[in-house]
């Protein structure tokens, strides 16, 4: 296919950057004129990206569990200790490994059987952090990843044994009584929590004096999201070149799905694999998030691959999130195959532009209103979007970046004055996916088909002074 969106010769961030992109035409993908994946990230020159070493330094350690120590010593919480619960990734990283590795850089690295944990974390820095792990060799694997760099000094120490007893004798050597245990309740998709439950029935039965407590209070008001979810929320400076990393990956992974549209793919899979290999040949690891769908949300394909035909006229939406480091951040730009003359081409040019306005008054919102939340944006955004000739918008429309189970906040207007999430003040330091999903009114523009499509631009907003 010759034509795939607008013949603008410049980059998605430019036209997403630039006064240009609030005006009719442009809100679409450039021709491609980029080197491979690899030559074009290291032009950018932040972070060198080599997935077979870990990169956060023994600085960037001290800095989050600084954090994390001053919200455990608050009165609400006087936490003696954090733990975590062993997990085996069978089903994946993206939400069962976040807090161990946020606290010691191990796990989550493949999606595949991989056993480690469980953490126990004390708020008596003098106290080393101990991770344990199923075997020796797994603690020879991470240390020759670049976990020496935060085990040099003591602070973490690495072992391995039996996951109940091993704990037991930790918390009993501490004298803890107030233990907070991630993941034990209340998390974004499983309410149930993911404590093992063996593990959970050994400890209570062997500590009768300690008490577990779960480490979030989403629904107070103000929510309180704890000593773990609370400093995750506010990346560091090294967390931020990795979600800017993430972002790039994501943005080429876009422009090679112009690329194969052009080149004539047949199918969703064409594209599906074009964009899957491009982010892993950019970062070294399997991207967290790629779900595309023709004519339909990109959420709404499963994130898999399938034999649907690639025809002119269609729209290709995506959610697309590359890893790096654990870490994932999403970009979607929803791209129309064919030319201005195809039919259906007014329509998405229409609802592309609404969603891309709708990313330049999230910046200036935030940047008019200092202490707003994520409830006031995400209400700000969908009273813009209807004002525009959009149905009112629904589903999730921020998505926090980051690892693991520590991605909250997460909602949609839908979501506003529930307290789910909607009451978290946006600070420099946060970065989240923002995401409009626009359909407009058939009263405003009919679209070709019986149903008006939706079109979904996502940007990435990263907080700063």
């Amino acid at each position: 296919m010759d034509d795939v969106a607008i013949d603008a010769r410049v980059s998605r961030r430019t036209l997403l950057g630039s006064a240009a992109a609030t005006t009719a035409g442009v809100p679409l993908l450039s021709e491609l004129t980029a080197a491979p994946a690899m030559a074009r990230q290291r032009q950018h020159g932040a972070i060198k990206l080599d997935a077979t070493r870990l990169i956060f330094s023994a600085r960037e350690r001290d800095r989050r569990w600084a954090a994390i120590r001053s919200i455990m010593a608050e009165p609400q919480w006087d936490l003696d200790a954090i733990l975590t619960s062993p997990i085996v990734t069978a089903t994946g990283p993206a939400f069962s490994a976040g807090f161990d590795r946020y606290l010691t850089q191990v796990g989550g690295l493949v999606e595949d059987d991989e056993a480690f944990g469980p953490v126990v974390f004390p708020r008596d820095r003098s106290t080393p952090v101990e991770l344990m792990v199923e075997d020796d060799g797994s603690i020879d694997f991470w240390l020759a990843r670049g976990l020496d760099e935060w085990t040099a000094d003591g602070a973490l120490v690495v072992s391995a044994g039996e996951a109940v007893s091993a704990v037991v004798e930790r918390l009993s050597s501490m004298g803890a009584r107030r233990v907070g245990f991630a993941d034990l309740e209340g998390t974004r998709f499983l309410p149930l929590g993911l404590v093992l439950v063996k593990f959970l029935e050994g400890l209570t039965a062997a500590l009768p004096e300690v008490e577990f407590l779960p480490i979030e209070r989403w629904q107070v008001d103000p929510p309180d999201p704890g000593p773990l979810a609370g400093p995750a929320m506010v990346k560091g400076v090294e967390e931020q070149e990795v979600i800017r990393a993430c972002v790039r990956a994501g943005e080429n992974a876009i422009e090679e799905l112009v690329k194969g549209a052009r080149r004539g793919a047949k199918s969703q899979a064409d594209l599906f694999y074009a964009a899957y290999f491009s982010m892993f040949e950019e970062t070294g690891e399997p991207p967290l998030r790629l779900s595309m769908g023709l004519d339909i949300p990109g959420n709404a394909a499963f994130a898999a691959p399938s034999a649907d035909r690639l025809r002119e006229g269609q729209i290709i939406s995506e959610e697309i999130s590359a890893r790096v480091q654990g870490y994932g951040a999403q970009v979607n730009h929803s791209i129309f195959v064919g030319g201005k003359r195809t039919p259906g081409y007014r329509y998405y040019e229409t609802a592309a532009t609404v969603a891309i306005r709708g990313i330049e008054d999230a910046i200036d919102f935030i940047n008019r209103n200092p202490g707003a939340t994520t409830g006031d944006l995400v209400t700000d955004y969908a009273d813009n979007a209807e004002a525009r000739g959009a149905e009112r918008p629904s589903g999730v429309v921020i998505h926090t970046d980051g690892l693991g189970t520590l991605v909250r906040p997460r909602l949609g207007p839908d979501d506003a004055g529930t307290g789910e999430d909607d009451n978290i003040e946006l600070v420099p330091g946060m970065a989240f996916d923002f995401k409009p999903n626009i359909q407009m009114r058939r009263d405003v523009i009919e679209d070709v088909r019986a149903e008006n499509r939706r079109v979904q631009v996502g940007e990435n907003i990263l907080i700063t002074q």
